[in-house]
């Protein structure tokens, strides 16, 4: 069933914060767990907290929401709920029986957007954000060996890490790029359903062109002051 819009406002609001099981699977957290090595390597530390923090559990905390828009029945979760009894929202939903299921919400007057977990990129954007990392992580990574083995030639010579840098390097770099550019398409590749449930439901906005919409960017430029991190368990800006 596809997914449509409601329209109205919430009534009979029921908020829980709870723990429930939204992705990784025990092959995934294998995954996740090398990839959080590599970016402390790397020296991307916060990304590496966050990784090694998601690989550790699959339980994940999220808004649990039960209301009412025009007497209908509506559940729903969401990473974390900013709405209120009263609120003018426009509601993502499926219906399933005799309720309908939440995706995504949004309230018009200050364009604030609540989504499902994990969902906040269409498909083009998710996977720019893939290849910019897993190009920015490995180019960090090549370029930060260079430095380092020209300044050990420096202060103690004798050639070897030149020796090194021309014929090892190159070797590694590659690697590099390859190994991490598959751990890469298979991560990106995990995150799909959630990615392709983020187009459907910002297509029921009228959005135009889901699938290069980006509302982590967007959320950043509308709130520069917040903390970038914690973008990802927060309700976003359009």
């Amino acid at each position: 069933m596809p997914v449509h819009l409601l329209r109205g406002k919430i009534t009979n609001l029921r908020k829980t914060r709870e723990s429930a099981s939204f992705f990784f699977t025990d092959s995934d957290q294998t995954a996740m767990g090398v990839i959080a090595v590599a970016a402390a390597a790397a020296g991307l530390g916060s990304q590496a907290v966050a990784v090694a923090s998601a690989s550790t559990s699959v339980d994940e905390e999220a808004d649990y929401l039960e209301f009412e828009i025009d007497g209908l029945d509506i559940r729903g979760w969401v990473w974390r709920s900013p709405f209120k009894e009263g609120d003018e929202v426009e509601v993502a939903v499926e219906k399933e029986g005799g309720h309908y299921v939440a995706f995504a919400m949004m309230r018009p007057s200050d364009r604030t957007i609540a989504l499902y977990p994990h969902c906040s990129r269409g498909a083009s954007a998710h996977i720019k954000n893939a290849v910019k990392w897993w190009f920015l992580g490995n180019t960090f990574v090549v370029l930060f060996s260079c430095v380092f083995f020209a300044i050990k030639n420096a202060i103690q010579g004798g050639g070897l890490y030149m020796v090194f840098l021309k014929h090892g390097l190159p070797f590694l770099a590659v690697f590099l790029y390859a190994f991490f550019g598959l751990m890469t398409v298979s991560m990106a590749k995990k995150w799909m359903p959630f990615v392709r449930l983020s187009e459907r439901c910002f297509a029921a906005f009228g959005w135009k062109n889901p699938s290069s919409i980006d509302l982590v960017a967007s959320t950043k430029k509308a709130r520069k002051d917040s903390d970038p991190g914690e973008l990802g368990v927060m309700y976003f800006r359009y």
